[in-house]
């Protein structure tokens, strides 16, 4: 299968934010937990209709740019391929038209400049909102390297895993396995008590039908927040971030996010790290594309800090003429 995603569009930088964390102090790497990147594809692990299905993503050097799609193991029939097509145009939001945004951001020096870096580039969209939401608890309040141990953890206890080639890929654990596990269990995991709790009440809505979250991208995103609002667990920053990371809502604002803080603190010369009144405020110049602002904020972190240092200089330079 082929697609043709709207220009401009970036392969390589929609993966980056997926595939590479920013660098640690110590240098230290983290493994692939879901996503991998093999032999110059894209690769993953999908649930469709009950069966896992790994499929790979790689860009063809062709202009415009093409996606070819691989179904690698897993049931290839046309049902399947139907799937793993609208799920990878989703996932990159191949059919996204970036113009507005791209005229939203003119008048804005910060945003200008970061838009013709990482030009192109898609909020890549995650492929399962219940694996998003469960993530994004387990990284509520701890860093980088305890969240990926414990999630870590998760996968290979509870999740299931594909063979291609000689290698294992992971699945991230469907809410039938969380839904029997108990926070005592969970705690093995170094999962905190409540955290497990709120896990295991997710994945039994979710099982029973109370907590419909694919149904979600399907409703208003002011309908979407009040849902996920309703739940144990998701607060001011996990319901905007799952708009923004698994809904392909364009308008959300995490302002309570502190590496959204800072980036702004660093980008927009101020003195102090902007509390979430702040961060709002400045956000409503970004209106209907708040998103994609947060995301390109977010992605200055990805960067080396040679280039971050160079645009601050530039954007310093240019407040003081």
């Amino acid at each position: 299968m082929f697609l043709r995603p709207r220009e401009p569009f970036s392969f390589t930088r929609t993966l980056r934010f997926i595939l590479s964390p920013p660098a640690l102090l110590n240098g230290r790497q983290f493994a692939p937990l879901l996503d991998y990147f093999e032999d110059g594809e894209y690769r993953r692990v999908a649930d469709i209709d009950g069966q896992p299905v790994l499929y790979g993503v790689s860009e063809r050097q062709t202009s415009p740019v093409t996606l070819r799609v691989r179904i690698l193991a897993g049931p290839i029939d046309s049902r399947t391929r139907s799937a793993v097509r609208s799920l990878v145009e989703r996932q990159f939001s191949t059919h996204l038209d970036l113009g507005p945004f791209a005229r939203l951001a003119e008048p804005d020096r910060v945003l200008a400049k970061l838009l013709a870096h990482f030009r192109g580039m898609r909020i890549p969209q995650a492929t399962n909102v219940y694996e998003t939401l469960v993530s994004a608890i387990l990284e509520q309040q701890v860093n980088l390297t305890f969240a990926h141990q414990v999630k870590k953890a998760l996968i290979e206890t509870y999740g299931k895993s594909v063979e291609y080639e000689g290698r294992r890929y992971n699945a991230f654990p469907e809410p039938a396995a969380l839904a029997i596990a108990t926070p005592r269990e969970l705690r093995r995991l170094q999962i905190s008590g409540p955290k497990a709790r709120y896990i295991i009440g997710i994945s039994r809505a979710t099982l029973d039908g109370a907590l419909d979250l694919e149904g979600l991208r399907a409703v208003e995103p002011a309908v979407a927040r009040a849902k996920l609002l309703e739940h144990k667990g998701v607060g001011p920053w996990t319901a905007p971030y799952l708009g923004l990371r698994a809904l392909g809502h364009l308008d959300c604002l995490p302002a309570a996010d502190v590496g959204l803080q800072k980036a702004v603190q660093m980008f927009y010369g101020l003195r102090q790290q902007p509390p979430v009144k702040k961060v709002e405020a400045l956000g409503r110049k970004w209106s209907g594309w708040r998103s994609y602002a947060t995301f390109y904020l977010w992605l200055t972190y990805w960067e080396e800090p040679a280039w971050r240092d160079s645009v601050l200089r530039e954007l310093k330079a240019e407040r003081r003429a």
